[in-house]
């Protein structure tokens, strides 16, 4: 019924008919045992990269509020800060040198698991800091002083607010 519509309408013969059902089914066959390939196989980085990324903010968080609240002034200090993107992995390069070419691969080891060189920590790109002592000129100043210095980061980026 449908083989010899097939036949008929693309002018095949029984023969071509044959390769073609069996490219069919074998397409078929690839993606429906790639649909079982387990998750487990592929590093799960994007999962770790997060927690880095959360786990760097709060404990910056809580060494500013420590140092900070030290300050002569300042009272009780709740921090708040805006990272800028996320922790990002370098991986080891494996680098081959001929005459000619110079050929960079990623290390690999054990089961799909890149060698990683090092975690770069995400930017700070914001700090708010409501303290007691946030009204008073003298205090902002030395506290947007401290945390631009600690952080690197220009004093426009640091915000000092009274808390009530």
């Amino acid at each position: 019924m449908i083989l010899d519509r097939l036949k008929e309408r693309f002018k095949l013969t029984g023969r071509q008919l044959i390769y073609l059902a069996v490219a069919v089914l074998s397409i078929m066959l690839i993606l429906t045992l790639n649909s079982f390939e387990s998750d487990e196989e592929e590093p799960e980085i994007s999962e770790t990269i997060p927690t880095v990324s959360s786990e760097y903010a709060q404990e910056l968080k809580l060494q500013l509020e420590e140092i900070i609240s030290k300050i002569d002034g300042v009272g009780d200090v709740t921090v708040m800060l805006t990272i800028e993107s996320s922790a990002s992995y370098v991986y080891t390069t494996d680098i081959e040198k001929d005459e000619l070419e110079t050929k960079s691969e990623t290390v690999i080891i054990g089961n799909k698991e890149a060698l990683i060189e090092r975690i770069e920590n995400p930017q700070v790109s914001g700090v708010l800091v409501v303290c007691t002592g946030g009204d008073r000129a003298v205090i902002q100043e030395q506290v947007i002083k401290a945390v631009s210095t600690v952080l690197d980061i220009p004093s426009n980026k640091v915000y000092v607010a009274k808390s009530n």
